[in-house]
């Protein structure tokens, strides 16, 4: 099962580097989330694919630009779990942004285990 993500998570595209513990602010390459579901998990509204937006300081040079939104959400929904009606995602959310389909890193709140879902 995987675990929900709220606006207490952090998503990032991939051209942010290193693992966990996140880098100083600005972090690299950060997907700004929102979310105003009822739904909520230590106090946190849980992101559905209405909640990711735009990618604020990526550093992509390689390709020649940076991530600045998100496109779609490719994978990550749960079956079963929903809010308003849309399904809630999961820690296995898989990205595209305008520049590529991407596997963002994500560094769900702590103790997410509280709740998970499929």
């Amino acid at each position: 099962m995987g675990r929900v993500l709220t606006t207490a998570s952090t998503v990032t595209c991939p051209h942010a580097t290193g693992p966990p513990p996140p880098p100083p602010a600005p972090l690299p390459g950060l997907v700004t989330v929102s979310s105003t579901e009822k739904l909520k998990v230590l106090g946190d509204s849980v992101l559905v694919k209405t909640s990711l937006t735009t990618v604020s300081n990526c550093p992509n040079s390689a390709s020649g630009a940076p991530c600045t939104s998100v496109s779609s959400v490719v994978s990550g929904e749960s079956a079963k779990l929903r809010a308003g009606g849309r399904p809630v995602l999961l820690d296995a959310l898989v990205l595209s942004t305008n520049v590529v389909p991407v596997s963002p890193v994500l560094r769900p709140a702590p103790n997410q285990s509280k709740l998970s879902s499929v």
